[in-house]
C-alpha cells in the first residue's frame, strides 16, 4: 500500500494543482492534498492540522510564493517548503531560497518534484531530532546547575542538616552521571566551552575521533591546546555565537593526537552560567565526505602509487591553474613533460647530475631538502609533485631517502603547502612502500578500490572525459544528443556517477554543465565494471 503524504498546496490553478497531484502519485505515494489561494487561508490550514509538506505557487493573484514562507514562518512549524512556478528567474530563486524555501522547482520538471519532498522531509527530521537532543542537553545543564545551588545552601545549614545534606549530594551525583552518560551515548561530537574559553565537555564520540582523552583536554584553554589548526577561527565563532539568534554551522579542521587532519562541521548554542556565557558545540566528522570529493588539505603530504604519471601530472596541472604555484621535480625528460604542463603556471626541475637546457638540476638529497624547504618558506600556495621516488631510493638507499622524506614534511605542515609523491609500486618492496604511506596520507582521489559501475554510465563519464580535455562544456542536454537517452535517463546516471564522486556539476553562466572529478579521471585509467 502506498504511503499518504500531506500537502498543503498554495495555488490558484485547479489544472496545475491536479498536474502536481498526478506527478506525486506517479512516484508511488497516496497525497491528500489541501489548495488555498490566500494567506488567510493558508494560515487556517496550518492551524487546523498537521502537514508533510508546503508547496507553493510563487505567482498568484493576490498572494506570492514569498508572501506564502512568511506565513509558515509565523506559525513557528519547521516543514519543508518547495516553490513551483512555471516561470521564476535566478534572483527570485535565490531570494526565496534566503526568506526560508528549501528548493524550487520549475513546472516544467516535476520529475524532481518528489525526490525533493523526500530529501527536504528527511533534513527536517534530522533538524528536529538536532533540537530535542540540543534542549535535552540543556535542560540537564540547568538541572545540574540548580542541583548545585541547593548543595551550596545545603553545606551552610546547621549539622543537623547533614543527612539531607548527603541526600542531595547523591542527587546532584546521579544528575552529573546521567548528563555524561546522555552526552557520552551521543554518535556526534559534543564539546562544551566555558567563558574562560576552557573545555568544560569532551564527549566519547570526540575522543574516538581526535584521539584525545578527556583528561587530556578538560580544563585546558583553547589557546593552549595544539588541538584546532586555526584557534582564531573558532574564537570568532564563539563570538558570532554570543551575539546572533540565527546559528549557522561551521566547518573546523582539527588535528588529532596522531597529527592527522580531520574536518568537523560543528554548529553551536550559547549556554549562560554564573561567570558568564558559554557555548556548547554538536558537530560530525566530514573529513570522509569532503575525501570522496577529492578534497585536498593543505599542509599534507599526499601519496600517488601509480606506475604511469598521468593522474600525478593531471593532478598538479589541475591545482596549478586553480591558484596554486605548482613545481614539478621529475626524471623525465624536461622538455617532453613541459609540452604537457605548458599551460599551467608550473616550474619544472630535473632530477638528476646532468642540466638540461633552460633547467635547474637537483643533484642529491641535500639540494631537494634545501629547494623544497624555500619554495615553502617563499610560496604561500605551493604544491610540488616529485616523480620517480624509486631512482632517489636506488642512487641513495631508502633510509637516507625516507630521513629526507620526514623533513620534507615537516616543511610542508608548518608551511601549509602540499606535496605530490608519485612511485611504481612495482619497483620497491612491499614493507618500503608501508613505511611511506605511514609518513603520507593517499590521495584521496586514489580511492577507488570496489568501485564498480555498469557500462553504460562508464560510456557517460569517458565522454564526459573526452569533452573536458578538449576544454569544452557539457551541459545535460549534449550528453542526451550524443547518446539518444530521454532527460531523466541522462540525469539517473549522473546521478549515479555524482554519488560515487566521479564527477560534479557547475555553472557557467546560465547553463550547468558537468565536469569529471580527480577521483573520476583516476577511475578512466582503472577502470572497473560489472
Amino acid at each position: 500500500m502506498s504511503r499518504q503524504l500531506k500537502v498543503l498546496l498554495v495555488e490558484d490553478s485547479e489544472d496545475d494543482a491536479a498536474l502536481l497531484t498526478r506527478e506525486l502519485k506517479k512516484g508511488g505515494v497516496q497525497p491528500i492534498v489541501q489548495r488555498v489561494e490566500t494567506a488567510e487561508a493558508m494560515k487556517k490550514a496550518l492551524e487546523k492540522q498537521e502537514w508533510d509538506v508546503v508547496i507553493a505557487d510563487y505567482v498568484l493573484p493576490c498572494f506570492s510564493g514569498l508572501d506564502a514562507v512568511n506565513v509558515l514562518k509565523k506559525t513557528g512549524k519547521d516543514l519543508p517548503f518547495i516553490i513551483v512556478s512555471g516561470k521564476i528567474g535566478e534572483d527570485t530563486a535565490v531570494e526565496t531560497m534566503k526568506a526560508g524555501a528549501h528548493d524550487y522547482i520549475m513546472k516544467g520538471n516535476l520529475a524532481r518534484l518528489l525526490p525533493a519532498i523526500e530529501r527536504e522531509m528527511e533534513e527536517a527530521k534530522v533538524r528536529q531530532k538536532r533540537r530535542e537532543a540540543e534542549e535535552k542537553l540543556i535542560h540537564s545543564h540547568d538541572e545540574l546547575a540548580q542541583t548545585t545551588v541547593e548543595l551550596e545552601k545545603t553545606n551552610k545549614q546547621l549539622r543537623g542538616e547533614i543527612e539531607e545534606r548527603h541526600k542531595a549530594e547523591r542527587q546532584a551525583l546521579e544528575i552529573k552521571e546521567h548528563l555524561q552518560n546522555v552526552i557520552d551515548s551521543a554518535s556526534e561530537i559534543i564539546i562544551s566551552i566555558d567563558a574562560n574559553k576552557r573545555i568544560s565537555t569532551w564527549n566519547k564520540t570526540a575522543e574516538i575521533i581526535t584521539g584525545y582523552n578527556q583528561k587530556d583536554v578538560l580544563n585546558w584553554s583553547i589557546t593552549k591546546l595544539a588541538l584546532f589548526e586555526n584557534t582564531q577561527k573558532l574564537l570568532d565563532y564563539i563570538k558570532y555565537l554570543s551575539t546572533e539568534t540565527q546559528h549557522d554551522y561551521e566547518d573546523l579542521v582539527i588535528i588529532t593526537k596522531k597529527s592527522v587532519k580531520k574536518i568537523l562541521r560543528i554548529s553551536g548554542s550559547s549556554i549562560k552560567e554564573k561567570q558568564g556565557s558559554g557555548v556548547l558545540f554538536i558537530g560530525r566528522d566530514i573529513t570522509r565526505e569532503m575525501e570522496i570529493h577529492g578534497k585536498l588539505l593543505a599542509g599534507n603530504s599526499y601519496l600517488i602509487p601509480e606506475k604511469s604519471n598521468t593522474v600525478s601530472i593531471d593532478l598538479l596541472v589541475d591545482l596549478a591553474t586553480s591558484g596554486y604555484t605548482g613545481y614539478l621535480i621529475t626524471r623525465s625528460d624536461p622538455d617532453s613533460v613541459k609540452s604537457v604542463v605548458s599551460s599551467a603556471n608550473i616550474q619544472i626541475y630535473h632530477l638528476g647530475q646532468d642540466r638540461g637546457q633552460g633547467y635547474d638540476t637537483i643533484a642529491d638529497l641535500r639540494m631537494l631538502l634545501q629547494k623544497i624547504k624555500n619554495i615553502c618558506e617563499k610560496k604561500k600556495k605551493a604544491v610540488i609533485l616529485i616523480e620517480r621516488l624509486d631512482y632517489l631510493i636506488t642512487k641513495f638507499s631508502f633510509e637516507k631517502v625516507m630521513d629526507v622524506l620526514y623533513e620534507i614534511n615537516d616543511h610542508i605542515t608548518k608551511n601549509k603547502c602540499l606535496l605530490l609523491l608519485r612511485i611504481d609500486p612495482a619497483t620497491i618492496e612491499k614493507t618500503q612502500i608501508a613505511l611511506i604511506e605511514n609518513e603520507l596520507q593517499l590521495l584521496p582521489s586514489q580511492k577507488i578500490e570496489g568501485l564498480t559501475i555498469e557500462d553504460d554510465v562508464y560510456d557517460i563519464l569517458r565522454f564526459i572525459y573526452e569533452q573536458n580535455q578538449n576544454n569544452a562544456i557539457v551541459p545535460i542536454k549534449k550528453i542526451m544528443g550524443q547518446f539518444k537517452l530521454a532527460y531523466s535517463t541522462v540525469a539517473k546516471r549522473l546521478q549515479v556517477l555524482e554519488t560515487k564522486g566521479l564527477i560534479f556539476t557547475k555553472k557557467q553562466g546560465k547553463i550547468r554543465t558537468v565536469i569529471i572529478s580527480d577521483k573520476g579521471k583516476t577511475f578512466i585509467h582503472k577502470r572497473q565494471t560489472v
